[in-house]
C-alpha cells in the first residue's frame, strides 16, 4: 500500500506537472461568486484548454514554437434573429506565453504538513506587500502522488489593505480532481467545433470583455490594457497593478452577477479601477431628518389620492416633453444634492415657460448655501448637503443660471451671488407623502420632476441597464440624491425614470430605472418637489 509519508521530504520549491487535467471550483468569500471550471494543459503538445461553467464556453490554446505565436479559440453559444443559440468559434486575443492555469509559487515556502480531506497535505505559503497598499497572503495545499509529482488541494488567496489592515478579498479554490495524463483528443478544438474558418475578431473594449474571461490571468491583462486605453488612464510605477487588481475583481462580480439574469446589467465603467473610498464623493446627500418638511404642504389628501389613481397614465416619461436638462456630471466633488435640486428646478421652470430650457448653477448651491456657522446638519459644499435645505436656499436667494455664475469646479469656491444680476426663483417646496406610490406619480404628472435620497448601493455604481431591483440598498442609510422624471411598467414591472448626476457614459445615458417594489433602496421615502 502506498504511504504518503514516505514521499515526504520538503523540496527547495514547488514544481508542478507538465501534463494535467483538473477540475476546480473557485470561491469568493467576500462575494459568494462561484466559478467552476476545467483546465488541460500539455507542455508537450504545447496545448491548454479550460472549460467554464461546465463547458458552456471553451477556450483552446494553441502555442506555436516555430512560428513563435499563440492562436487562441473561442467556442460560446450564439443568439440568432429566430432566438436558437449556435456553438459559435471565434479567434480571440492571446498572449504571448502559454497559459498554465495553476498559481505561480515562486515566492512560496515550506511550512509543515497536516492532514485534510484524508490525506497528508504540505502547506506552502507566501506573504507579499506590493505598491505599499496592498498585503498578499497565499497559502497552497499540496501532496505528491505515486510519481513523486506536487498535486494541489486547496489554494487560500487573502489580500489585505496595508494602511488598515483590513481584509480587502478572500477565495478559495478548491481542486476536485486533478490527473496527470491528458489525452491530445481532448486538446483538439476540431473534435468540438469547427474553427479552421474562424477568423481574428476586431477588438474593442466592448469586445474584450464579451470574449476575455476575467478569471484568466492572461485575460486580464489584456482587458485591463483595453480597459486603461479606453479611459486613457496614465498610472504612476507600481499603482498599475493595483490597478489591475481592482479593475478584476470588480470584472468578476459584474459577469456573476449578469450571468444570474436578476432583471438589470450591470458594466465595467469608468468606476472600475477605483477603490471604493475614492467613490466616496459620488455619494454626498446626507438622510433628511424626521421633522424635515416643505414649505407648502402636499395638496392631496389620501382619499384624493385613491381616487386619482385611475386617471394617471401608466407610462409617463418627462424626457419626452421636452423639459429635461442634459445629464451633468458632478464629478469628484459630493455635490449630487445640488445636481438633484437643480435639475429639479430646472424642469419645473422649463414646464412654466413652454418648454424653454435653462442651465442653472450647481456651483452657486455648492459655494453659497451653507447655514450660517459651520453646522453638522447643514449644507456643506464638497462635503455633502440636505436636499430640504437646498430647496429652502432657493426659495429665499433664488439661483443664477452657470452662464452667469461661472463654470462648475468640482471645488469648493467663494460664493459669488452678490455680483449676479438676474436669478431664477421658487416659490417654495412640498415634500411628498412618504411610502406612498400613488403621491410619488401624481406629483410628477401634476407637478414636474421630484427630488430624492436613496441608498446607492456598491452595484449601482455599474448599473448598465434594466430595472434595478436590489435588497441590499435597504439595509444601509440613504447617502445619494437623484431626480425621478417619470414611471412606467415593462414586462409586468413597474418602476421609477430616474436621472442620476455621474454623466451620460452612466447607466442608459445618465439614467437609471429602478423597481417601485418594496420601496427599494428607499427611494419613496424622502422626496420633494419645487413650486414655481
Amino acid at each position: 500500500m502506498y504511504n504518503f509519508a514516505d514521499n515526504y521530504a520538503p523540496e527547495e520549491s514547488l514544481i508542478w506537472p507538465t501534463e494535467f487535467y483538473f477540475k476546480a471550483e473557485k470561491i469568493s468569500l467576500k462575494s459568494g461568486i462561484v466559478e467552476p471550471y476545467e483546465v488541460w494543459h500539455s507542455s508537450e503538445q504545447n496545448r491548454s484548454r479550460i472549460d467554464f461553467y461546465e463547458g458552456t464556453v471553451k477556450r483552446f490554446i494553441y502555442r506555436d514554437p516555430e512560428e513563435k505565436r499563440t492562436i487562441a479559440y473561442e467556442l460560446f453559444p450564439k443568439t440568432e434573429g429566430d432566438l436558437d443559440s449556435i456553438l459559435y468559434c471565434s479567434q480571440v486575443p492571446c498572449n504571448e506565453q502559454m497559459t498554465k492555469f495553476l498559481p505561480s509559487v515562486e515566492d512560496f515556502t515550506y511550512q509543515g504538513d497536516k492532514t485534510y480531506d484524508g490525506k497528508l497535505v504540505q502547506i506552502w505559503k507566501s506573504v507579499v506587500e506590493e505598491a505599499n497598499h496592498y498585503k498578499y497572503e497565499n497559502i497552497i495545499y499540496v501532496y505528491k502522488n505515486e510519481d513523486n509529482q506536487y498535486i494541489p488541494v486547496r489554494f487560500v488567496q487573502k489580500q489585505f489593505i496595508i494602511w488598515n489592515a483590513a481584509l480587502n478579498s478572500h477565495s478559495i479554490t478548491n481542486f476536485y480532481i486533478f490527473n496527470t495524463n491528458v489525452s491530445s483528443d481532448d486538446l483538439d478544438v476540431s473534435k468540438v467545433g469547427k474553427c479552421n474558418d474562424a477568423e481574428p475578431l476586431d477588438t474593442n473594449l466592448k469586445q474584450d470583455l464579451e470574449n476575455l474571461h476575467p478569471h484568466l490571468d492572461s485575460d486580464v491583462n489584456k482587458a485591463f490594457e483595453s480597459y486603461k486605453n479606453y479611459h486613457g488612464r496614465n498610472y504612476k510605477d507600481k499603482e498599475f497593478e493595483v490597478r489591475k487588481l481592482i479593475f478584476a475583481d470588480n470584472w468578476r462580480r459584474i459577469v456573476h452577477h449578469n450571468r444570474k439574469n436578476l432583471g438589470y446589467k450591470l458594466e465595467v465603467n469608468k468606476f472600475a479601477d477605483r477603490f471604493d473610498e475614492e467613490l466616496v464623493h459620488l455619494f454626498g446627500t446626507r438622510p433628511s431628518k424626521s421633522n424635515a418638511l416643505g414649505t407648502e404642504p402636499f395638496p392631496f389628501s389620501e382619499e384624493e389620492l385613491n381616487a386619482m389613481e385611475e386617471e394617471l397614465p401608466i407610462n409617463y416619461d418627462m424626457r419626452q416633453d421636452g423639459i429635461i436638462s442634459s445629464i451633468k456630471n458632478q464629478g469628484d466633488c459630493g455635490s449630487c444634492w445640488a445636481f438633484a435640486t437643480t435639475a429639479a428646478i430646472e424642469a419645473a421652470i422649463s414646464r412654466s415657460n413652454g418648454g424653454r430650457n435653462i442651465d442653472l448653477s450647481e456651483q452657486s448651491l455648492v459655494d453659497c448655501s451653507w447655514s450660517k456657522g459651520y453646522k453638522f446638519d447643514s449644507n456643506q459644499g464638497c462635503n455633502g448637503g440636505f436636499l430640504y435645505e437646498a430647496f429652502k436656499y432657493v426659495t429665499l436667494y433664488g439661483i443664477p443660471t452657470q452662464r452667469e455664475y461661472g463654470p462648475y469646479l468640482e471645488q469648493d469656491d467663494y460664493c459669488k451671488m452678490k455680483n449676479m444680476t438676474n436669478v431664477y426663483n421658487i416659490k417654495g417646496f412640498a415634500k411628498v407623502p412618504s411610502l406612498s406610490e400613488t403621491a410619488l406619480k401624481a406629483a410628477l404628472y401634476k407637478f414636474g420632476p421630484v427630488t430624492v435620497v436613496i441608498n446607492s448601493e456598491l452595484s449601482m455604481l455599474y448599473y448598465s441597464s434594466g430595472i434595478y431591483y436590489e435588497p441590499k440598498c435597504n439595509k444601509y442609510p440613504t447617502n445619494h440624491a437623484v431626480t425621478v422624471v417619470g414611471y412606467g411598467v415593462r414586462d409586468g414591472a413597474n418602476y421609477w425614470i430616474v436621472k442620476n448626476s455621474w454623466g451620460e457614459d452612466w447607466g442608459e445615458d445618465g439614467y437609471i430605472l429602478m423597481s417601485t417594489a418594496d420601496n427599494n433602496c428607499f427611494l419613496m421615502t424622502d422626496g420633494y418637489y419645487p413650486i414655481v
